[in-house]
């Protein structure tokens, strides 16, 4: 089973117990970061931080569990410490 964090429909905080079987529904269009994305979502700068992210996770591993977001394009860098740092755009 996957633990999603996420929102219930009044807006509170809720977690959500996903069976791994299910799971595969509900990927993201998760794609590494090019420069061309990076020159759109940042002018002007070289190489995004952390602290421009929308959020930081661990780097996924094959024994991790999931913690899911809802977005509808992700961008992700790895960040040098074992996370990645991800961006969310429209597609």
């Amino acid at each position: 089973m996957a633990v999603l964090s996420g929102t219930d429909e009044s807006g509170a905080p809720a977690l959500y117990d996903i069976p791994d079987t299910e799971l595969s529904k509900y990927k993201l269009n998760l794609k590494p970061m090019t420069d061309e994305v990076r020159d759109r979502l940042f002018p002007g700068k070289d190489k995004p931080s952390k602290d421009d992210a929308q959020g930081v996770v661990p780097a996924g591993a094959a024994t991790s569990e999931v913690q899911g977001y809802a977005a509808i394009c992700w961008y992700y860098l790895e960040d040098g410490y074992g996370n990645w740092v991800y961006w969310e755009d429209y597609c």
